[in-house]
């Protein structure tokens, strides 16, 4: 009698089994093909065992489809993961048509967008892994779409039933499978776990995150590409680390500011996502949460959703030493922007007491986020999808201003193709006009741009267009100032040097929507000369680098001229009348002009420079920023420069021109102590290699020296220069609140000033700027030369033009642009960064002008 209920329950189990899906049983773990759990301790998945399993998830579960849309700069698989149920995947391509139908209100009834919103589903994104050492959120992919992939509670039925959900495992499978390599050789080394010698993204390392309105990076363009073009998510998680003596995890609201055209809605929407986040995993005991706390909502730089109708939940976990865990005392824990780690206060309600945190922890902690993130995106999707529709309908409805217009006369017709690219890959519509037109008394001719404000995605045009006015922010009343997580300008016709006119009333205008941006091509003009001569800015200067290259001779006259009743300004480019075949197709291809010429005066006979550039061990971002614009924008050609060939001298004898990248004068002399990396990466160039340099200075060569990187040769040569800010520099204050939290005198930690340009008829480093120049300066020195040549000069009034700056008065009559020569060579100052994260194309022509200049001969005639 006892074995009949006995069997009776077996079989009920056997059937129960057997109802719940085949393939659940058969998907395979994260730890069936890596061979250890994720997070344990000291072990890490390389990108290729991620995308291995990627594979093998897909292949077994239908809930989950796995498309490599890459490659990635540096040619591995990029993933896009696509989850949900199989319900929802048998009509996927319905579901993304209904997303993007809401994206855009313009052509929807209220009855239609409310049949829309009640058949849509909210679509997620979980970004993982764009910051390559923050080591966790890659690992996490995994075990969040092996839970997703199988699991059957009812709360994970809803979410696959009430979303779709697209992750990337990396958005910088480079970096991933890089770092991981470094680690593993680190294993045992007093350096486990620590800081590596290299950017883990080739150009931008952690700038890859700052790339979300410029779309420089390939990762960048092919997320805009298959994420937010292809789907326009409702909600964006963006998984990070932050430091180990800090709160456990953050979650929003972020701090103030915010980006003022950010519409309510989605900062409201933000809050509370955040806030549901934050309370679920207190809820489950983990301890260490806060909100309102350290990062804010300023930049479009980092938050790409926030002008497309969507929110990016930003969730930031304390690491470890990769996978090497760490052992922090309660006391160790510090303090932050509007929390003390130590104290409990009611967005930072439960402290974490201290003790060992290890990578599963984050791993554990990530999960809980991700999975509370897409349980509210589930159980409110008809509030997302509401607020998506409502924030681009009020974006479509935007009257003022009325419009941007981008003048067809335009002095560099290269930026102006750039930023109109900007606009189009931000999904911005941009019309170009077929037949002049007048606007408030100024006239525009045919071929002029307009870009509309009543669209969905204004915002994000806006947001660049126009001039930002950052708020004085201080940590009390009269206290020194509250340090924003970034920079705090982001206005790009300034950056760029293009012509933008906001048009604030309604015009008429025969306007046509283009798909694709083109420049306007140019040409050469009729008539017989010795020379074709043009002009000086972006367009052109990339034409002389491809000149040289090909062994064209290239003059460049350093007085004005006149021909023909013409005239010429100083830094007019002239190729001989027989490199017509060469120069005619660059002419056209970016969009500049050539007159035949027969012209008088002295000239400059350019050749080929020899470039070297800079690399320390201790990575500098602002180096990868120079060879990303050297290789993918301007065609220079440089070689990479280690500690060990600048300590070696001989370099006037290989090189031409030399460039620092904006760097301290410690991290350049001094390098990595000698316990912190294998001896090959320590130790810097040392004052050896600072000879090195000065030697290749004074036998003729030019030391081109970035922002922060001039206080080394002006110490260390030294040079008949000061820095009147240095004891405002980001080096002086370091360790000061993540050293950067700034003096009650004066502060600017990322804006664009105005300076005056000097000698632009007799100093070929000023031919193709403008009077008045805006610059990037952050954090950036400015000088008193005692002798050499000022190029640019702070006015003796604000130079603010957009941003924030304290203390304009310690700018008011300063250098920051300076020729100091020595010996029979020259230093180059520059008191800013001519390249910033690859947008101020307005001052590449001053970088360009330095590098050029460094190779050639005079000529009287």
């Amino acid at each position: 009698m006892t074995r009949r209920p006995a069997v009776l329950c077996l079989a009920l189990l056997l059937c129960a089994a057997a109802a719940l899906p085949a393939f659940a049983a058969e998907v395979p773990t994260p730890e069936s093909v890596l061979g250890f759990r994720v997070g344990e301790d000291r072990k890490l998945a390389d990108w290729t065992q991620i995308v291995g399993y990627f594979k093998k998830l897909s292949a077994a579960s239908p809930r989950v489809r796995v498309e490599d849309v890459g490659p990635t700069t540096e040619g591995n698989p990029f993933l896009v993961v696509t989850i949900t149920s199989e319900a929802n995947m048998a009509r996927l391509e319905e579901i993304r048509r209904v997303n993007l139908r809401l994206a855009d209100p313009r052509t929807l009834t209220e009855d239609e967008a409310r049949a829309l919103i009640d058949t849509g589903k909210t679509i997620v994104a979980l970004n993982h892994g764009i910051h390559s050492t923050e080591v966790g959120a890659s690992q996490t992919s995994m075990e969040t779409a092996y839970r997703l992939a199988t699991a059957q509670d009812a709360d994970t039925l809803d979410i696959l039933d009430k979303t779709v959900i697209l992750m990337l495992p990396s958005h910088n499978p480079d970096g991933t499978q890089k770092v991981v390599e470094w680690y593993r050789k680190s294993l045992g080394t007093p350096w486990e776990g620590g800081q590596i010698p290299f950017l883990y993204h080739k150009y931008t390392g952690h700038d890859n995150n700052r790339d979300w309105y410029m779309f420089t990076q390939v990762e960048s363009q092919l997320t805009v590409k298959h994420i937010y073009d292809r789907w326009r998510p409702q909600v964006v998680h963006d998984l990070h680390q932050m430091g180990a003596r800090s709160a456990r995890i953050f979650a929003p609201p972020y701090v103030d500011p915010w980006e003022p055209n950010v519409d309510p809605a989605l900062r409201a929407a933000v809050n509370g996502l955040g806030a549901y986040v934050s309370g679920r995993l207190t809820s489950e005991g983990r301890k260490g949460v806060v909100i309102a706390a350290i990062y804010d909502g300023w930049t479009p730089a980092r938050a790409y959703p926030h002008t497309h109708g969507g929110v990016r939940i930003l969730t930031e976990c304390a690491s470890a030493k990769m996978a090497t865990p760490v052992e922090m005392k309660f006391k160790d824990l510090e303090a932050g922007i509007g929390y003390d780690a130590k104290q409990a206060t009611w967005n930072f309600p439960d402290p974490w007491p201290g003790g060992t945190w290890r990578l599963r922890d984050i791993v554990d902690y990530q999960l809980s986020a991700t999975h509370a993130l897409l349980e509210h995106a589930a159980r409110n999707r008809d509030y997302w999808l509401r607020t998506f529709y409502e924030v681009n309908r009020r974006a479509a409805a935007r009257k003022e201003p009325y419009a941007f217009i981008v003048p067809a006369e335009q002095k560099d017709p290269l930026a102006a193709s750039k930023l109109l690219g900007v606009m189009r890959t931000g999904a911005v519509e941009v019309h170009r006009v077929r037949a002049p037109f007048d606007v408030a008394g100024r006239s525009f001719a045919a071929g002029a741009h307009v870009i509309l404000m009543a669209q969905p995605f204004s915002a994000f045009a806006k947001s660049l267009l126009e001039r930002q006015r950052y708020p004085d922010l201080r940590q009390w009343p009269g206290g020194p100032p509250l340090r924003p997580y970034d920079v705090t300008a982001h206005t790009l016709p300034l950056l760029m040097g293009v012509d933008v006119v906001t048009a604030e009333a309604p015009f008429v205008a025969a306007l046509e929507k283009l798909d694709a941006i083109t420049i306007p091509p140019g040409g050469i003009e009729r008539g017989r000369g010795r020379f074709f001569a043009f002009g000086h800015k972006n367009s052109e200067l990339v034409a002389l680098g491809r000149l040289l290259r090909a062994g064209v001779p290239v003059r460049w006259a350093t007085a004005a001229f006149l021909d023909r009743g013409r005239n010429f300004r100083p830094g007019t480019l002239l190729v001989p009348e027989n490199a017509r075949a060469r120069l005619e197709p660059m002419a056209r291809e970016l969009g500049f002009t050539a007159a035949p010429v027969t012209p008088t005066g002295p000239s400059l006979l350019i050749a080929k420079p020899r470039v070297g550039v800079y690399q320390s061990y201790v990575p500098s971002m602002d180096e990868g920023w120079i060879r990303f614009i050297f290789e993918k924008q301007l065609g220079v050609d440089y070689e990479t420069l280690h500690d060990k060939d600048i300590r070696a001298g001989g370099l006037r004898a290989r090189f031409d021109a030399i460039v620092l990248p904006d760097q301290s004068r410690r991290a350049m002399v001094n390098g990595n102590p000698p316990d912190l990396l294998p001896k090959e990466y320590t130790g810097g160039m040392g004052k050896e290699g600072v000879q090195g340099l000065k030697s290749f200075v004074e036998q003729g060569g030019t030391l081109i020296a970035l922002d922060s990187a001039s206080d080394m040769p002006i110490a260390e040569f030294p040079l008949p220069v000061t820095n009147v800010l240095a004891g405002f520099s980001r080096d002086e204050r370091r360790g000061e609140d993540d050293g950067d939290t700034g003096s009650r005198d004066f502060y600017c930690p990322g804006a664009i000033l105005g300076v005056q340009v000097e000698g632009l008829s007799t100093s070929p480093l000023a031919h193709g700027l403008d009077a008045t120049t805006p610059i990037w300066f952050e954090g950036s020195p400015a000088f008193d030369a005692k002798s050499g040549t000022v190029v640019a000069r702070y006015p003796s009034e604000n130079p603010l033009m957009s941003g924030w700056l304290l203390g304009d008065k310690y700018l008011h009559g300063r250098a920051a642009l300076v020729e100091v020569p020595l010996g029979m060579g020259r230093v180059v100052l520059f008191g800013f960064r001519p390249q910033y994260r690859a947008q101020s194309w307005n001052t590449y022509v001053a970088l360009l002008n330095a590098i050029y200049t460094s190779a050639v001969t005079p000529l009287a005639r």
